[in-house]
């Protein structure tokens, strides 16, 4: 029997942006998958033959989401208080008040640091794109021999669950953290998981590279930095003047960017003065690739590798996941 479950907390809200709405009389199923991804490079930095474009067009996606890291979502909780939440686009929001301990005491555990409702089995579904253990990752032997051959070293890998939405629904997955410290590191880009009769992984990815292969002492312009993950906001003043919100605290947002918008353009490296981009060169992966589920789908570079695998969940392990969350949740 099928059973209609109206969800009004953010993971209903996550859904409903993010799966297909359902024929006048009928139930769209969820396509759930578990994916992992393991994106590694080649420390030979032998690229044979090959030549790089010079200046490639390095970019994020207008519109992307990151993954939710519990143990970082935790972390980020612990060190700046206040009131945290992750919005749906996985963008954690720590909301500092001069008050709250009192605000606290009012709505106790109103809702933990990754913005769910404390009654998440009610959903009988887990929350999409939070990361599993590292204990739960498949790969992670093949990785750990990969890495104690010194061929290769690992740059991403992490494991979860999402409902893969069509072309035009589905969101980029930025990988990195750069426009939370402001840093470039080797891996930048995004990834994309979406539905068009078959399955697809379209990349998005550049290494940052000393340029080993390069002569001279040429340096490409600095890419750009990738949108926020993690916005604070905290009070400037306690006055009621204009500009104030309701309690007559002015706000300011100390990420890299002057207000939060799942839609803003990534971070313009040339207005992060203090830094200078520690690179020579940066080699563009730029790929989109059917897939199957169920089997190992391995994309090849000279410089870059992928491993991904995508296996469907049922709704027995959706509903297990659920409850495996809500336990965590009380610890979150």
């Amino acid at each position: 029997m099928t059973r209609l479950i109206i969800c009004l907390t953010p993971i209903g809200l996550m859904l409903s942006l993010l799966l297909p709405g359902p024929a006048q009389g009928q139930e769209t199923p969820q396509r759930w998958f578990r994916v992992e991804l393991l994106i590694f490079t080649h420390e030979s930095g032998d690229s044979g033959t090959e030549v790089w474009e010079a200046t490639p067009e390095l970019s994020y996606p207008v519109a992307s989401r990151f993954l939710i890291d519990p143990d970082r979502v935790s972390a980020n909780a612990r060190e700046y208080g206040g009131k945290s939440a992750v919005d749906e686009y996985g963008r954690q929001i720590i909301t500092i008040r001069p008050d709250q301990d009192d605000i606290a005491a009012v709505e106790p555990n109103a809702q933990n640091e990754l913005g769910l409702e404390t009654e998440i089995e009610a959903a009988l579904v887990p929350r999409a794109f939070v990361t599993l253990p590292a204990e739960e990752l498949a790969l992670r032997g093949k990785a750990a021999y990969m890495e104690r051959s010194g061929r290769y070293r690992t740059l991403f890998h992490e494991a979860w669950l999402e409902p893969v939405a069509d072309e035009d629904r589905a969101l980029p997955i930025v990988v990195d953290r750069s426009g939370d410290t402001g840093e470039w590191p080797r891996l930048q880009g995004s990834v994309k998981f979406f539905l068009s009769r078959y399955l697809h992984l379209e990349t998005n990815l550049w290494l940052n590279t000393h340029g080993e292969y390069l002569s001279g002492g040429w340096q490409m312009p600095a890419p750009p930095l990738g949108p926020p993950s993690l916005i604070i906001e905290e009070p400037m003043s306690l006055d009621s003047s204009a500009g104030a919100d309701g309690d007559g605290i002015r706000w300011r947002e100390t990420d890299l960017q002057n207000a939060y918008d799942p839609n803003s353009a990534a971070i313009d490296p040339n207005e992060v003065q203090e830094q200078q981009y520690p690179y020579r060169h940066a080699v563009l992966l730029q790929q989109r690739r059917r897939m199957r589920s169920e089997e190992i789908h391995y994309i090849d570079h000279p410089l870059l590798g992928i491993v991904v695998t995508l296996t469907p969940m049922t709704p027995e392990e959706l509903e297990a996941q659920a409850l495996q969350q809500g336990e965590l949740v009380t610890d979150w």
